[in-house]
């Protein structure tokens, strides 16, 4: 392995102890983007997005992603067949085939949507993960599609509660921060993600921004407002911090964030 792609233990642990909390349950995906932004500080050589392919290409040697990117590729080689399958149909006028290949498009899209959710889905909470984010609602050089805020929420004493409380409240207290969000977030077309760890975003489009910083600003107050009991009938407060910053299009995400 390229010693370019490699960095010591220790300063890897040192970053990792600062961006998670003890017994935190973080995913692969949280571990990756921490070791290819921790390894562009310290060889100082590539940005980010460059390190990233590199990196990501060592773990091509793995059966599971190999099987994960041939299921995606047959899929969408059976989609092509099907589309042609319907198309020929048109053109002569058989219903019955076009039937057949209507109902083989519709089993391929169910499958290729329950692979997304498997890829953008966060496990605990049920919201998208970062690589939607970066996927999704940035262009392809991790840059803002358009004008707009970026809201950040973070549970501040996740630590506490789970030492205090069991990891199982923990886990209960992001899923109950995450609902109460999401649910009014969807009305406008925006998705709460589950960035890293205790950390959550959202990207908002100015026309709905006034409206997005309300929800999360009342989300915060009545949260920081009450006590909550847990299984148990243990009493536990949760404490969050709101951060917001308005980005124009074509601004780098991650310079917007760093600068929250």
């Amino acid at each position: 392995m390229s010693q370019l792609l490699t960095l010591e233990y220790c300063i890897l642990k040192e970053k990792m102890d600062t961006t998670f909390e003890d017994h935190q349950h973080i995913s692969s995906v949280d571990i990756f983007d921490i070791y290819v932004h921790t390894l562009s500080q310290v060889t100082n050589v590539l940005k980010e997005e460059d390190l990233k392919p590199l990196v990501f290409n060592q773990f091509k040697v793995y059966g599971d992603f190999d099987k994960t990117m041939n299921a995606v590729s047959q899929n969408v080689t059976d989609i092509h067949k099907s589309t042609q399958d319907a198309i020929t149909a048109i053109d002569s006028n058989d219903s019955s085939a076009l039937k057949s290949a209507y109902s083989q498009l519709k089993n391929y899209q169910k499958r290729i949507h329950e692979l997304e959710e498997d890829m953008y889905k966060d496990d605990t909470t049920g919201l998208y993960n970062r690589k939607y984010l970066f996927n999704h609602e940035l262009d392809d050089k991790e840059a803002c599609k358009y004008n707009g805020i970026l809201l950040h929420l973070s549970v501040n004493n996740f630590q506490q509660i789970n030492k205090e409380h069991g990891h199982d409240a923990g886990d209960v207290v992001l899923k109950f921060v995450s609902k109460l969000l999401q649910k009014n977030l969807n009305e406008m077309g925006v998705h709460l993600v589950r960035y890293m760890g205790v950390q959550f975003v959202a990207v908002a489009k100015e026309s709905v921004s006034t409206k997005a910083q309300k929800i999360f600003q009342e989300t915060v107050d009545m949260v920081l407002s009450k006590k909550f009991k847990t299984h148990a009938g243990e009493v536990l407060t949760i404490e969050l911090q709101l951060n917001q910053k308005v980005f124009e299009k074509g601004q780098s995400f991650q310079k917007v964030y760093e600068s929250l």
